[in-house]
C-alpha cells in the first residue's frame, strides 16, 4: 500500500463530500446531539499521496467519535483504523450501530464495550394526555428564565445554556410550558439541517414535577408537531435515564440502534 498520512484539518469544509458519502452510509438517522460532538471534535484527514480518502474524529478525551472511509478504500479499513488509533493512541471510541462502516472495523479490535445511549425512532402511534398549562414558542425575552430553569433542571452550564437555547430561540425550536408563569417544562423539535426529512425532539422538566406523565406529555407534543412538519420524529436517551425512557416508550418510540462505548 502506498503511504498513508494523517493530518489534522483546519478548514473542515473540505471534508464535506466525505461527510455527505457517509450520511448515505447510516442504517438510520443520525441523532443531532451526537453529530454535533463530531462537529466541535478535532477531524482529522485520511490521506493518499495528494488525495483524501477519509477522515476521522476525535473528541477533547482523545475518544474516537468517527471514522469513515471512501468505499474504494473500504477494504483497507481495519488496517487503516489500526494505523490510525496506534498513532493516536487513542484508547476508546463512542461508535452509533447505525454507522456500519465505523462500528464494523472498531469490533475488530475492542476489548470491552457497553452501552452508553439509547437511539430512537416512531414505531407505535401515540396519545397525548393534555395537561393543564399552556405551550407557546419561547421568545427572545424568555431567555435569561429558560437558560436558569434548564440549569436548575439539568445542571448544564449557563455560558452553554446561553448560546444553545438562543440557538434553538431564533430557530423556533424550542417550546415553553407554564402554569401561573412557573416553568414547569420545556420541549424542542429540532429542525436537522443535514437531513430536511427529520427532527430531533425533546423535553426537560423541573424537578418539582416529575414523575407525573409531564415528560411524556411534552415529548408528544414535540413528536405531533415533528409530523404536522411532515418530519420523522428520533430522539435519544440516556440507557440510565429512567424517567426519559418511560417517556420515550410511552409516545410509541422504539430503540433499533445505540450509541456504544468501546475500549481498545
Amino acid at each position: 500500500m502506498k503511504k498513508i498520512q494523517f493530518n489534522k484539518v483546519l478548514d473542515v469544509n473540505i471534508l464535506s463530500p466525505l461527510k455527505v458519502e457517509w450520511r448515505k452510509s447510516l442504517t438510520a438517522p443520525q441523532d443531532d446531539m451526537w453529530e454535533s460532538f463530531m462537529k466541535n471534535s478535532i477531524h482529522w484527514e485520511i490521506k493518499l499521496n495528494d488525495k483524501i480518502i477519509g477522515y476521522a474524529c476525535v473528541n477533547s478525551d482523545n475518544h474516537l467519535l468517527q471514522f469513515f472511509l471512501v468505499p474504494e478504500w473500504m477494504q483497507k479499513g481495519i488496517s487503516l483504523f489500526k494505523q490510525f488509533i496506534n498513532s493516536q493512541k487513542i484508547k476508546k471510541a463512542v461508535v452509533g450501530t447505525n454507522n456500519p462502516f465505523f462500528l464494523t472495523v472498531a469490533m475488530h479490535y475492542q476489548k470491552s464495550i457497553k452501552i452508553d445511549t439509547y437511539l430512537f425512532t416512531e414505531f407505535v402511534k401515540g396519545i397525548v394526555v393534555e395537561t393543564e398549562g399552556t405551550l407557546n414558542l419561547a421568545k427572545p425575552k424568555d431567555l435569561d428564565k429558560l437558560v436558569i430553569f434548564c440549569h436548575d433542571s439539568t445542571g448544564a452550564p449557563k455560558e452553554w445554556l446561553k448560546e444553545y437555547i438562543n440557538n434553538l430561540i431564533n430557530r423556533h425550536d424550542i417550546f415553553v410550558f407554564e402554569k401561573d408563569t412557573e416553568i414547569l417544562g420545556t420541549c424542542e423539535v429540532r429542525r436537522n439541517e443535514n437531513n430536511p426529512l427529520i427532527a430531533n425532539i425533546g423535553m426537560i422538566v423541573s424537578p418539582a414535577y416529575r414523575r407525573k406523565g409531564l415528560g411524556t406529555f411534552l415529548l408528544g407534543k414535540a413528536k405531533e408537531m415533528a409530523i404536522k412538519m411532515n418530519k420523522q420524529p428520533i430522539c435519544s436517551c440516556e440507557k440510565d435515564n429512567i424517567g426519559s425512557l418511560k417517556s420515550i416508550q410511552k409516545n410509541g418510540f422504539r430503540s433499533m440502534h445505540q450509541i456504544l462505548l468501546m475500549e481498545f
